[in-house]
């Protein structure tokens, strides 16, 4: 989005780790993106359509943010199967992110 605003195009060869959501944002667009990461040092998470898996040092659990919102039931143990697929695609992505290093002083957070 930075490069969008800036009128830039990223550096040829350059893997990024998120996308342009200046449409949006400027309400010209929906948005197309199905899955989302995240990770910082022992915190991750991954959202697949509705459902979000978080581990972290506050809690962990699988939800479904359809009907749970506020992430209050955990679903794990009724969904073994998407609580898989969720780590699954967590550690593809993380896998990519690796694959497309150097990503510089911001490698560690």
């Amino acid at each position: 989005m930075l490069c969008s605003a800036a009128g830039v195009r990223p550096p040829r060869g350059v893997t990024l780790d998120g996308f342009d959501m200046t449409g949006v944002l400027t309400g010209k667009a929906k948005s197309h993106r199905k899955e989302m990461f995240w990770k910082r040092q022992a915190n991750k998470a991954a959202r697949v359509g509705d459902y979000k898996w978080v581990e972290s040092d506050r809690g962990s659990g699988l939800f479904d943010l359809s009907s749970d919102i506020s992430e209050e039931h955990d679903l794990s143990k009724e969904k073994p199967d998407m609580l898989n697929k969720l780590k699954s695609r967590f550690a593809a992505w993380q896998k990519h992110m690796a694959e497309a290093e150097p990503r510089g002083p911001f490698k560690n957070f």
